[in-house]
């Protein structure tokens, strides 16, 4: 009794020591998405339809902007494609509707939704070609220039004859005031006195007219200049708002395009490869928000992890913890696991259905445990076990009795 006492005690400060030497990992897990920095491109149908052409195939090299594929539509694409291009010029004056016809054709067929636009447009080009061939402003502008160059001669003769006028007048008081000294000496009687007297007071009087009319001249002058500016401001006043109207008309043109080649034009926004996802030939049905392609980029930048945690233990994450990755397209029994570490983690957790924290990993290489290289093709996903902390076997003893003995 005495020895197996001995060595239950023993064995029980054995277990001690090695519960508090031995140690394991407290992990987390969640779900994990790899991707890279510029991750493949997929493009979704904006409207339910039938495919009526595919441009590329798949594995071609795709440039950005490129038109992969056009749902069927009333419209034409190259037509819709040639008035895109002439619009942003548009505005560049066109002196005559033949010019307009030429470069903005009637029957372009640009389907139910653009074509009221294109009526508008071309509706509001017509008024301003109009306006600045027919306008009545520049047949007034010139006669009221004929009838400016008229008061300006009528001026230069008026103060010609004002000048002859002063000068005769200036001539008539001197021998005016040269007969007066006579009179006073008895050379000359009264009678020529006062004959003098009226031609100067006659000279006099006309002098005054002439410069009455002088100013009436001048008056009429400045009349017919401030009429001018009116009318040539009142000329480019409606010529701007036909101009504005027009610029108008064109961006109303130029948004519902747009929004055409957002719902019947499947564009790619990168320059990459393309694969085709569910599409896989002409004439195939799609409905709105089915993803019909993918484009790869060509250079992959650096790789990054979106992992989805549980709130659960979420308390005890920390930046450049240690992260072990578990993906499905390589099982892990096969070729090992793939390390990262914590990058990012989400201030507030997410709601819904299944809360909780959204952490981003910092990936370095895809090199695995077992020393193989994964190919990095699209996206991999796995699951991801964070290493929160290495506890020990007695401290997780302890945890349990601290719980026990709080309550």
């Amino acid at each position: 009794m005495r020895w197996g006492t001995v060595l239950v005690f023993l064995f029980f400060i054995f277990s001690i020591i090695l519960a508090s030497i031995f140690s394991f990992n407290e992990v987390i897990e969640g779900s994990v998405i790899i991707t890279s920095r510029n991750p493949p491109v997929q493009i979704l149908s904006k409207k339910a339809g039938k495919i009526s052409s595919i441009n590329y195939q798949s594995g071609d090299s795709i440039s950005e902007g490129a038109v992969l594929a056009i749902i069927e539509n009333p419209a034409s694409e190259k037509d819709i494609a040639y008035l895109k291009n002439k619009l942003p010029a548009a505005i560049s004056m066109l002196t005559s509707i033949d010019a307009l016809n030429a470069e903005f054709p009637l029957q372009l067929n640009l389907g139910n939704s653009i074509q009221p636009f294109y009526n508008v447009f071309l509706s509001t080009y017509q008024k301003l070609i109009l306006e600045s061939s027919l306008r009545e402003g520049i047949i007034l502008q010139m006669q009221l220039k004929d009838q400016l160059s008229n008061q300006n001669l009528s001026l230069k003769n008026k103060r010609e004859e004002l000048l002859l006028a002063k000068q005769s007048l200036n001539i008539l008081e001197v021998n005016f005031q040269r007969h007066q000294k006579l009179l006073s000496k008895g050379v000359i009687s009264q009678l020529d006195l006062e004959r003098v007297e009226n031609e100067f007071l006659n000279e006099r009087r006309q002098f005054h007219f002439q410069e009455q009319q002088l100013n009436q001249i001048v008056l009429n002058k400045n009349s017919i200049e401030k009429n001018q500016q009116l009318v040539k401001n009142s000329d480019f006043k409606n010529v701007s708002i036909q101009e504005a109207e027009l610029i108008l008309a064109r961006q109303d043109l130029l948004n519902e395009i747009s929004e055409w080649e957002e719902n019947f034009l499947l564009k790619s926004p990168i320059e990459g490869r393309l694969s085709y996802n569910d599409v896989w030939g002409k004439f195939q049905n799609v409905k709105s928000g089915d993803a019909v392609f993918t484009v790869v980029p060509y250079a992959r930048q650096d790789l990054i992890g979106k992992c989805e945690l549980p709130i659960r233990n979420s308390g005890k994450l920390r930046e450049d913890q240690k992260v072990f990755l578990k993906l499905e397209n390589f099982p892990y029994r096969e070729w090992g696991t793939v390390e990262a570490s914590v990058g990012s983690i989400s201030q507030i957790p997410r709601t819904g259905e299944n809360p909780g924290y959204v952490v981003y990993l910092n990936i370095d290489d895809l090199n695995t445990s077992y020393g193989k290289k994964l190919e990095f093709n699209q996206e991999l996903i796995g699951t991801a076990e964070i290493i929160l902390e290495e506890v020990t076997v007695l401290e997780r003893l302890f945890y349990q009795f601290r719980n026990l003995w709080s309550n």
